[in-house]
């Protein structure tokens, strides 16, 4: 089987909150790449679902909050998220997040 991923995907873990219609919850990051990321969360968002990361970057001084898609979901709580937009100071210090793990 191919990867299809454009984007190498690093270990990483790191508190996060999703809110996914209007109700923010706790996770944890599981890894990430330039594209997305892999949460743990324990109410699994639905495939498609629309949902706004907040997640700590290192270099900006305020939670970060990075809309998102729901690309796959998995029923022990993992769900793949796709980045929508990122500003550029969340590119910024994602692509330093990401030099710094690999």
């Amino acid at each position: 089987m191919t990867n299809k991923r454009q984007h190498a995907r690093l270990d990483y873990d790191l508190a996060v909150e999703l809110t996914i219609d209007g109700e923010r919850r706790p996770g944890r990051t599981v890894n990430i790449s330039r594209g997305g990321i892999l949460v743990s969360i324990d109410e699994t968002p639905e495939f498609g679902a629309k949902a706004t990361l907040h997640i700590d970057l290192p270099g900006v001084p305020k939670t970060c909050d990075i809309p998102c898609i729901v690309r796959w979901s998995k029923p022990d709580g993992g769900a793949g998220l796709q980045f929508e937009q990122l500003r550029p100071i969340e590119v910024w210090a994602l692509n330093k997040l990401l030099s710094s793990l690999d």
